[in-house]
């Protein structure tokens, strides 16, 4: 039986410098150390799960990898700045009847107004994650924080929320 942490070692030694050599043509100077690091990651995993030998060519798996990665990364960077906040609002409210379609503008303005006070940082990860449907792990990676972050400025943006909105539905 092959030894994974050894088996690892030698395809990494094998292909880091073509994949860092295909990072730094495709994908910008400051993404090739994360697009590696996960594609490496998610090899490491799958080996441990399935075994050293179970991929017959791990230049060309490690390959296919790092293009998806790429792919994922400039795909989900494209969502995030194709639309402003703004937009993210008008999308939200624009389902349903009109006598809903006008209540949930109306909330949905209400939300933003009520979330613009708050930081640039919360304001994406509210966006990403209510506006565009992003997964917690997915807004840490793209905003440089740790997905425990993430959660917390979530939990404190909806108790200000509720706090905010709920005071002004009392009056």
């Amino acid at each position: 039986m092959i030894d994974v942490t050894e088996y690892f070692n030698t395809v990494y030694d094998a292909t880091f410098r073509d994949l860092m050599r295909f990072c730094l043509m495709k994908a910008r100077v400051e993404d090739a150390h994360d697009l590696l690091q996960n594609t490496y990651a998610k090899f490491y995993r799958h080996i441990l799960r399935r075994g050293a030998g179970s991929i017959r060519d791990p230049r060309a798996y490690l390959m296919t990898v790092l293009k998806h990665e790429t792919a994922r990364l400039y795909r989900t960077r494209a969502r995030i700045t194709e639309l402003p906040l703004e937009s993210a609002e008008n999308e939200a409210a624009d389902t349903g009847s009109p006598e809903d379609l006008s209540l949930g503008r109306a909330a949905a303005q209400e939300i933003m107004s009520a979330i613009k006070t708050e930081p640039e940082l919360t304001q994406r990860v509210f966006l990403l994650y209510y506006g565009y449907g992003m997964k917690l792990g997915d807004i840490a990676k793209e905003t440089g924080t740790t997905e425990a972050g993430v959660r917390s400025r979530l939990k404190r943006v909806r108790k200000k929320l509720r706090s905010s909105l709920g005071e002004e539905n009392q009056k």
